[in-house]
């Protein structure tokens, strides 16, 4: 791997690991409440997190509307949120070190594999930060450290 791959491969890794510390400590009674009116639950976010790396791998790989409507409605029970995030990892890793072909995306965005894998991992990194704040906002003491 290049130097940037390295780098990206690390600091993708530490979101991941973050992401799966604080999942951890969500307990059963907030899955369902929003700290947020009008915003996702925590639940919601949870989810998106884990499937994210590779759901915006597929969107750039040409992946449609109908194809990525059928990628999120897959269930993804509370119990298996951390292997949900591994899948979702691996498959960010295999495209990082054997690269990918992208496509415009449905609604017309065109970028290359360096942008795609950039713009996965700032996602996993914002919504990381909106768990990260829902559980402030629920109470909860964290002693993650966000970054290395």
């Amino acid at each position: 791997m290049t130097d940037w791959q390295q780098a990206l491969d690390r600091h993708v890794g530490v979101g991941v690991r973050t992401t799966q510390a604080l999942i951890q400590l969500i307990q059963p009674e907030d899955w369902n409440k929003r700290p947020i009116p009008g915003k996702r639950s925590v639940y919601e976010v949870a989810v998106h997190l884990t499937v994210l790396l590779e759901a915006d791998l597929r969107i750039a790989t040409g992946a449609t509307a109908e194809e990525m409507a059928q990628f999120y409605a897959v269930p993804v029970p509370p119990g298996q949120l951390i292997d949900r995030l591994d899948q979702s990892w691996r498959y960010y890793q295999d495209r990082l070190t054997t690269g990918f072909s992208t496509e415009t995306t449905y609604w017309g965005v065109a970028d290359g594999s360096t942008g795609w894998l950039m713009e996965a991992a700032v996602h996993l990194y914002h919504h990381r930060s909106q768990l990260f704040d829902y559980l402030n906002l629920l109470g909860y003491e964290m002693d993650v450290i966000l970054f290395e």
